[in-house]
């Protein structure tokens, strides 16, 4: 296979994307980021929650939390409840271009998150892997 060229590239450990950007911005409604962690109980039962902050005032806009799998219609309604939240009760769309930063899991790559972002006014974009 190596005198026929057929070996894989060797998997070194890097990612292929790198982090070159900053999260912070300076002003507040421009960039928002999105990640989801989980709390485990004394009993042995696990919460799983996913969170929407804004990259300049850190302000948490809104959360969701759940026994079970975060899902990507749970993600969805985090983003309209983040809407909502900086832009009025009622607010159907943001009233100019906010990044939706996240990492690449599926609730958030998912086809019908992406469209309801943009749909939303959210320019939605992941993380490079491996990024902190």
């Amino acid at each position: 296979m190596r005198r026929n060229a057929l070996l894989l590239q060797r998997h070194t450990g890097r990612p292929v994307r790198t982090h070159d950007g900053t999260i912070v911005t300076l002003k507040s409604d421009l960039r928002w980021c999105s990640d989801s962690f989980e709390i485990r109980c004394w009993n042995g039962e696990r919460v799983q929650v996913a969170f929407a902050l804004d990259c300049c005032d850190r302000e948490v806009m809104s959360w969701v939390a759940t026994p079970l799998a975060i899902t990507g219609e749970m993600i969805r309604d985090l983003m309209a409840l983040s809407v909502e939240a900086r832009f009025g009760a009622g607010a159907r769309r943001a009233p100019h271009a906010v990044q939706w930063l996240s990492d690449n899991g599926p609730p958030y790559t998912a086809h019908e998150t992406r469209d309801f972002g943009a749909a939303l006014g959210l320019d939605v974009c992941t993380a490079p892997a491996y990024s902190p």
